[in-house]
C-alpha cells in the first residue's frame, strides 16, 4: 500500500523514506494520505475492528532498534518526556512521538544517508480521542476511547498523523500546520497574537501558598510587592486545579499528591 512517495506499507512493514519504522503491521491498519498543501509529506494512521466498542486498543506494528523521544501524560494534569528504542519503552498516554531513522532509499549506504525524523501525533476524531502506548511485545499501539460506554465505533481513519523530514524542528512545525489545515479546529501559533497583559508584571500565589491560600496572605503579598517597588498589574489566585483523591493531606507534604 503506497500512500505517498515517502510513507507506505509494504509486505507488512511501515516505511518512511525507505526505512522500516514498524514491522508486522496488521491488516486492519489503514494509511490515508494527507491531501492539500502541506500534507504531501504526511499520512494518517487509522484502524478498523470487527465490532463496535467505546474502547479499542489497536496494535500498529513492532518498533525496535530506533531511537525515539516521546511526551506522555503521567498525571491527570502533567506531561513529561521519555527516550527509548523499542515499543515497550512507549508509556501509556503518549501524545507525541519523534522517531529517528536513516534514509537508505538511495544506494543502500545507511552510514552516509541523512537522518530522517518522523513525528507521530495522536488526534481527536469525532467523540473519540487517540493516544499511543507500547506493550511487552514491543508493539506500538493506538488506544482509542470515547470515555462513554454508550458512544461506540468500529473504526477510526484519522487517529494518528505522521510527518517526516530531515530537520526535526521543521518536521514538528510542518506537522502542526498540516493538521491545522486538515482539522480546522485551531490555529498555528504563528497566526495567534499574544495578549497585551503578557508584557505586564503579575503575581501568581501558587509558589507562595500552594493550596493554603488565604485573604490575609494575598493582601500581605500584594503589600510586600508594592512596598518593594514592583506592584503587580494582575493577580492569579491559584490554590490548585482539582481534587481527584480523598485521602487526607500528609503532615510533612507541602503539596498533596492528587490535589494540585
Amino acid at each position: 500500500m503506497t500512500v505517498t512517495s515517502k510513507i507506505s506499507i509494504n509486505d507488512g512493514n511501515l516505511l518512511v523514506h525507505g526505512k522500516t519504522i514498524l514491522t508486522g503491521v496488521p491488516d486492519n491498519i489503514v494509511l490515508t494520505p494527507g491531501s492539500g498543501v502541506g500534507l504531501v509529506s504526511g499520512a494518517f494512521i487509522g484502524a478498523t475492528a470487527s465490532d463496535s466498542k467505546s474502547l479499542h486498543v489497536f496494535p500498529v506494528g513492532v518498533l525496535q532498534g530506533l531511537r525515539f523521544m516521546c511526551l506522555f501524560r503521567f498525571k491527570l494534569w502533567w506531561m513529561t518526556h521519555r527516550m527509548g528504542t523499542c515499543g515497550s519503552d512507549v508509556p501509556l498516554e503518549t501524545q507525541f512521538m519523534l522517531v529517528e531513522s536513516k534514509d537508505d532509499a538511495e544506494g543502500g549506504d545507511e552510514d552516509n544517508a541523512p537522518t530522517i525524523y518522523t513525528v507521530f501525533l495522536p488526534l481527536l476524531e469525532g467523540q473519540f480521542r487517540a493516544v499511543l502506548q507500547g506493550n511487552e511485545r514491543n508493539e506500538l499501539e493506538i488506544c482509542l476511547e470515547s470515555g462513554d460506554n454508550a458512544v461506540e465505533t468500529n473504526q477510526g481513519l484519522y487517529l494518528v498523523y505522521m510527518h517526516a523530514g530531515t530537520n526535526p524542528f521543521e518536521v514538528i512545525n510542518q506537522a502542526v500546520k498540516a493538521l491545522e489545515k486538515h482539522m480546522q479546529t485551531f490555529l498555528h501559533r504563528e497566526k495567534k497574537k499574544f495578549p497585551s497583559f503578557l508584557d505586564w508584571f503579575g503575581w501568581c500565589t501558587w509558589d507562595a501558598f500552594y493550596t493554603d491560600v488565604t485573604a490575609e496572605g494575598v493582601e500581605e503579598g500584594l503589600k510586600s510587592l508594592s512596598e518593594g517597588g514592583t506592584p503587580p498589574r494582575f493577580l492569579i489566585i491559584d490554590d490548585g486545579w482539582q481534587q481527584i483523591e480523598k485521602k487526607p493531606k500528609e503532615s510533612d507534604s507541602v503539596v498533596q499528591e492528587g490535589a494540585q
